[in-house]
């Protein structure tokens, strides 16, 4: 007869939530690469200075060191909040990356 185990159970949803700390990087990484190129463009077409980089390499440094702490906090058992944080973040950091680069090229 097999018992109840809550450690496999914590041991799978730290897995799943790596796994999906690691989508969420990757779909971040992926607008931040696309607002690179569109701050690249946007230099050359309106002769701005290179220093339009600065807030889009901010959101490149600062967004796996959020991740970071939110796993930390996932270990620490505030399970619901390192996850909810870590949706709030990668959104809040997409949204701002847009607006960055409406400002700069619209």
């Amino acid at each position: 007869m097999e018992y109840y185990n809550d450690k496999k159970n914590k041991a799978a949803a730290k897995v799943f939530f790596m796994i999906a700390q690691m989508i969420v990087l990757a779909m971040v990484y992926i607008i931040i690469y696309t607002s690179f190129v569109a701050v690249q463009f946007a230099i050359k077409e309106y002769a701005l200075s290179s220093m339009m980089y600065f807030p889009v390499f901010v959101a490149l440094v600062v967004f796996p060191v959020l991740l970071y702490k939110y796993r930390q906090m996932f270990n620490a058992g505030k399970m619901l909040i390192a996850v909810t944080w870590m949706m709030a973040t990668a959104s809040l950091t997409v949204v701002l990356l847009y607006v960055y680069i409406a400002q700069l090229v619209g």
